[in-house]
């Protein structure tokens, strides 16, 4: 082999070496670049809403927990659940490219609610035939959705500001945050009757 030959080689390899890992940090860029776009974020927001499960797709819930005291036997009591749901995202924003991965946090130290049912502590005749059963019902009438933070983070663990839900009109927060927690928050406690559940998007403009 000649020192031509030898040299061209040489540069080849060389351009191909992914120096200290660069083409990774320019892929990692990349992704940020792209959620930190408001338009971007915006139609990830409505695309959500509108499940639109083509292109918005939960591949991982990664932290789930609630605790509170909705339970309390005196329901005039329960007056706080704490939440941390997080989910891992893939959002096809394009067809033609790879989907864009994230992670969504909702985070509530303290969520307002008050609950309301009813309980009929039944009645013992002596019999068992004759006894009622104790019997009861709970549900939320009031749950403070605004109480929830939604972070967004890259899947580092980046913080990455989320502007175009910040700026959205509140009914559409509330949308959102429910979208992605109220069905883990009912299965885990109790059901929602606060009068959100006639919200939707198609009678809220926005998208």
């Amino acid at each position: 082999m000649n020192k031509k030959d030898l040299v061209r080689i040489v540069n080849e390899e060389v351009s191909k070496f992914d120096f200290l890992g660069n083409d990774e940090q320019l892929k990692e860029q990349e992704t940020t670049d792209l959620l930190l776009n408001q338009d971007l974020q915006k139609q990830f927001i409505c695309d959500a809403l509108l499940d639109r499960n083509d292109k918005v797709k939960i591949a991982k819930i990664t932290d789930s927990y609630i605790s509170g005291n909705w339970d309390e036997f005196n329901q005039e009591d329960a007056d706080r659940v704490s939440l941390e749901y997080s989910v891992n995202m893939e959002y096809r924003y394009d067809a033609e490219q790879e989907p864009l991965k994230f992670i969504l946090s909702f985070v509530a130290d303290r969520i307002d609610i008050s609950v309301g049912g009813w309980y009929d502590p039944g009645r013992w005749a002596g019999t068992m035939p004759d006894s009622i059963e104790p019997s009861g019902e709970s549900w939320y009438d009031g749950f403070d959705w605004g109480d929830i933070d939604v972070i967004l983070y890259t899947m580092d663990g980046d913080d990455v500001p989320f502007k175009a839900f910040d700026e959205a009109p509140p009914k559409i927060q509330t949308l959102f945050i429910r979208h992605f927690t109220e069905s883990f928050i009912e299965g885990e406690t109790l059901e929602m009757r606060t009068g959100e559940e006639k919200n939707n998007i198609q009678n809220t403009p926005y998208c």
